[in-house]
């Protein structure tokens, strides 16, 4: 315990300050340059931030950290348990942020007139039920899938027996992965930029969970020379990746959108938590800081754009309605992290995983 507190400190920082990346982005950018999101529609429309959007336009990049944080914690937590404990640990993890975040999102929709009951209980059924494809109350939501697909590989290496396999497993999925990406332009598939079924069977982000795993297995077992290079390897697909998803961006927004920037900022990102294993930060605060992270997520996009399109027509400069609304956004996930989600998950405790009370 002293040894995982120690070395994920520094992740849980940097979780945290991806998800601000990702908010920042939403709000400082896509909510005025992508009319026809969600998140745009929610501010009721604001004015154009061409100087704000120059520094923060490659946000979005927190979210393929975010992938890569997850190979290496999830690797590093499932070597220990059992296939019934790492699926109640998911569970509990991922469950009550949702049940408490979507049903606000939903009333908000209602409650601006962006849905309307039967749409808003769809949406809202399906975003608790972790459906795989959308409609969902927020379009944040569609990273949950992907996490969950590679969830559930790990858990079944954990059923069967076999997660010494971990790293085989990791390799095949990101050189699949990373070939794909590597045709991508050659074959000339752009058609499949953003095609949910190579979302969910890991095709598009499998690269960025491989290098989490392979950065586990040389911190925690043996830094080999294999290791490193499929790291390398799968880190350019990676980049790859995030080219394509500034291209995509560019069509969305009818501009040209910079490759450097979001490469540099995943780069470095991923490059800071590889140090950051080294580091001693075992502060207990570090660990309330990265729960923090999913509830932001959730939350902070069509909620806090409502509130900043508010503030904007009423009058308030933009950089400091973000400001406020970047504020209360952290502030409501704090009360989400440490007030709400543990109630939800003493229900589930005495509901769904009874079983742990009636054997103890």
């Amino acid at each position: 315990m002293a040894q995982q507190k120690t070395t994920f400190g520094g992740i849980d920082i940097l979780r945290f300050l991806a998800a601000v990346l990702v908010m920042i982005y939403h709000h400082g950018f896509w909510v005025w340059a992508y009319p026809d999101g969600i998140s745009a529609q929610a501010t009721g429309g604001v004015p154009a931030q061409p100087g704000i959007g120059a520094w923060v336009g490659s946000g979005w990049v927190g979210v393929q950290i975010f992938f890569v944080i997850s190979g290496l914690v999830i690797a590093f937590s499932a070597e220990s348990s059992t296939p019934l404990r790492f699926f109640e640990a998911r569970v509990k993890r991922l469950a009550p942020a949702v049940w408490i975040c979507a049903p606000v999102t939903a009333a908000l929709l209602l409650l601006i007139g962006l849905s309307w009951p039967t749409d808003a209980v769809v949406r809202l059924a399906r975003t608790a039920l972790f459906a795989p494809y959308g409609p969902w109350v927020d379009s944040v939501y569609w990273t949950l899938g992907i996490e969950i697909a590679f969830y559930a590989i790990v858990w079944v290496l954990l059923r069967l027996g076999r997660f010494h396999l971990i790293e085989r497993v990791a390799i095949v999925v990101g050189l699949v992965s990373t070939s794909f990406w590597c045709l991508y332009y050659p074959l000339g598939w752009s058609d499949f930029a953003e095609t949910r079924w190579l979302q969910l069977v890991l095709v598009h982000h499998g690269c960025f969970f491989a290098v989490g795993v392979l950065i586990w297995l040389m911190r925690f077992k043996a830094a080999t020379a294999p290791r490193l290079g499929f790291c390398l390897l799968f880190l350019g697909g990676g980049v790859l990746q995030i080219v394509s998803s500034v291209e995509v961006r560019s069509v969305k927004v009818g501009a040209v959108m910079p490759y450097a920037p979001p490469i540099l900022m995943f780069l470095v990102g991923i490059a800071l938590m590889a140090w950051s294993l080294k580091l001693d930060l075992s502060w207990s605060g570090w660990r309330r800081i990265g729960l923090m992270t999913y509830p932001l997520y959730l939350i902070h996009d069509v909620i806090g754009a409502a509130m900043l399109g508010a503030m904007v027509r009423a009058g308030f400069p933009y950089l400091l309605s973000m400001a406020t609304v970047g504020a209360t956004m952290i502030a409501a996930s704090w009360l989400v992290a440490t007030e709400a989600e543990p109630r939800v998950r003493l229900l589930l405790d005495h509901t769904l995983f009874r079983y742990r009370l009636r054997a103890a």
